[in-house]
């Protein structure tokens, strides 16, 4: 008999230590996600996509819980070792691979995965994936090869819901 007791006490403290308490991670759920495009429409005779034509992969490629800190002064997402291995592995094209940024499940902006040996240029926001390779760090920047004098980009990489949700979980160096 005392076995027997004995053994529901353990049951139920076990039961209690792994239903009972809170998780530590963080929930990735309505927070900032990188997605890669499965459709979209570009707008005239550019690369910027028009957002009411998109229909985004139903997995984030990055998700909320691989972004490590970002820095909204230079735009640079610092990522988890899963997310570069998900970006290195990426089949990589010269015309670039369109993705969105979501925040809590809404499209704040969009651009290409635009790598540098690409010799065509791009009116848009562009992150070069080679660069992965310095310090798992991606720079979200305006065009490639950069921002041409006069040639305006919607840039929302500063939007206050991305930088309210990284600050909000200290994942936000300014």
């Amino acid at each position: 008999m005392r076995q027997k007791i004995f053994t529901y006490v353990i049951i139920g403290i076990f039961s209690f230590l792994t239903f009972g308490c809170e998780k530590d991670e963080i929930n990735s759920d309505g927070k900032v996600e990188l997605y890669l495009l499965e459709s979209y429409s570009k707008i005239d005779n550019s690369f910027q996509i028009d957002e009411a034509t998109i229909k985004t992969q139903t997995s984030p490629l990055i998700s909320y819980a691989d972004f490590i800190s970002y820095d909204s002064t230079n735009y640079t997402f610092e990522l988890s070792d899963k997310a570069k291995n998900m970006i290195d592995n990426m089949e990589h094209s010269v015309h670039g691979v369109a993705f969105a940024v979501k925040a809590d499940k809404t499209i704040i902006y969009t651009g290409y995965f635009w790598p540098s040996y690409s010799s065509a240029s791009c009116d848009c926001i562009v992150i070069d994936p080679m660069m992965t390779s310095i310090g798992n760090k991606i720079i979200v920047s305006l065009g490639y090869p950069g921002l041409v004098q006069g040639q305006v980009i919607p840039d929302n990489r500063n939007d206050s819901r991305i930088i309210e949700i990284f600050k909000s979980d200290n994942k936000l160096i300014d």
